[in-house]
């Protein structure tokens, strides 16, 4: 009966469905079952109703298409479910309402398929079927989804088989969405941590073979954008990369982030007090800088796949500091062209009640702080709007005018 339901609705639909999309959807019901979530009436869609993209965008499109959106933590436990809300499609088009349009789909490879060293199909193909119910939401709602892989073991301590298998799960995930819409996009790395896959000749070996590999299974991924990830996390490692990997191409992205957990009261690179020092700016437009130039030497544009304007670990940063901070890092992305993922969804959105959070209480230690949530999301977008751009002379005069400082 329920292989009956969702065939029905994909054909009223005018959809027609693989059996491996029909099972893909039914599996994923299932998961909701496991959670005592009343499904009637929710039916799912193997492939997006709506298009966004029918011709391959060029990087500098696609960053420019992708605004700013949020990071996602659908796939960084298990089942999917426990962090997807029942109607993907209403929650979806509420983020797009609320401005979003990018989510960033950071997927766990030590949960899904490879949680030992050897491939496992079963959790493989749970990721894979739920992934494909989230992208055709996604998209239905004109969202642009980012999938990106994580592997904490595999980065800290990058042996050549985890590498082989890193390659085999970009391949395995480039087979089954190589048909989707063109907004969809790989990202290689969420993040590469302090282990040995910081090191160039790895992480650019990497790099290139699931280039290779994700380009070979055809389809729409012979041309789809591909995001690779700065070696070190920060904007200063994209000169790390191979610029083997990216030269002559004109559909790849290089992510970077700092400030993933917020900036803090510590000093150093991540410090903000008040409405930030001469310092404190400097530290932003500093990074910014960094990967500004990047691009306008390499025509590789980037995108900032995690920040937050509040301090996640101490809570030191009280309401309009963390107003204040936001502001300013919105602000100097938008005028350099930078789009960006907010870290996290579910710091902003209830997927239980498909609601907005108004308040949060910040910070995992003793002394947390509330804070106003759609204040602080309204501050950022706000001032993220379209601004002038910095010139690339401006963004070298300004450097040179912080260095000369720094050695007086």
């Amino acid at each position: 009966l329920t292989r009956l339901v969702f065939v029905s609705a994909a054909l009223m639909c005018g959809t027609t469905l693989s059996a491996s999309a029909v099972n893909s959807l039914e599996g994923f019901e299932q998961q909701h079952m496991a959670r005592n979530l009343n499904l009637r009436g929710k039916q799912y869609r193997a492939h997006s109703t709506n298009t966004i993209l029918s011709t391959a965008p060029n990087a500098a499109d696609y960053v420019n298409l992708i605004g700013w959106g949020f990071d996602t933590d659908v796939f960084k436990s298990y089942p999917p479910s426990r962090n997807y809300p029942l109607n993907g499609t209403r929650m979806m088009t509420d983020l797009y309402n609320r401005g979003a349009r990018h989510l960033r789909l950071r997927s766990r490879a030590d949960i899904y398929g490879y949680s030992t060293s050897t491939y496992d199909s079963t959790s493989m193909n749970t990721y894979l079927n739920a992934l494909e119910v989230v992208v055709s939401d996604m998209v239905n709602a004109r969202l642009f989804p980012i999938v990106s892989w994580i592997h904490a073991k595999a980065e800290s301590n990058a042996l050549p088989s985890d590498g082989n298998n890193y390659v085999d799960w970009w391949r395995r995930v480039a087979v089954r969405m190589r048909d989707y819409d063109y907004a969809l996009a790989f990202n290689l790395f969420t993040e590469i941590g302090d282990g040995n896959l910081r090191d160039a000749a790895i992480y650019n070996n990497w790099t290139t073979r699931a280039i290779s590999a994700i380009r070979a299974t055809g389809g729409r991924n012979a041309d789809r954008v591909l995001i690779i990830g700065a070696p070190g996390k920060d904007a200063n490692s994209l000169s790390d990369i191979d610029p083997a990997i990216y030269e002559g191409k004109t559909n790849l992205v290089a992510e970077w982030h700092l400030y993933a957990s917020g900036p803090n009261k510590q000093g150093g690179q991540k410090n903000w007090v008040g409405d930030g020092s001469p310092s404190d700016r400097a530290n932003v437009d500093n990074v910014m800088d960094e990967a500004h130039l990047f691009t306008a030497t390499t025509h590789v544009p980037t995108w900032i796949g995690a920040w937050m304007p509040y301090d996640n670990i101490d809570g030191s940063l009280e309401q309009s500091e963390v107003e204040a901070f936001g502001c300013y890092f919105a602000s100097a992305a938008s005028k350099r062209g930078i789009p960006w993922a907010m870290n996290k969804l579910d710091n902003f959105y209830d997927i239980g009640t498909y609601q907005w959070i108004p308040t949060a209480t910040i910070g995992r230690g003793t002394n947390p702080v509330t804070l106003d949530m759609d204040r602080v999301l309204r501050n950022c977008t706000e001032c993220g709007k379209k601004r002038k751009m910095l010139s690339i002379s401006s963004i070298i005069g300004r450097r040179r005018n912080h260095a000369a400082i720094a050695t007086s």
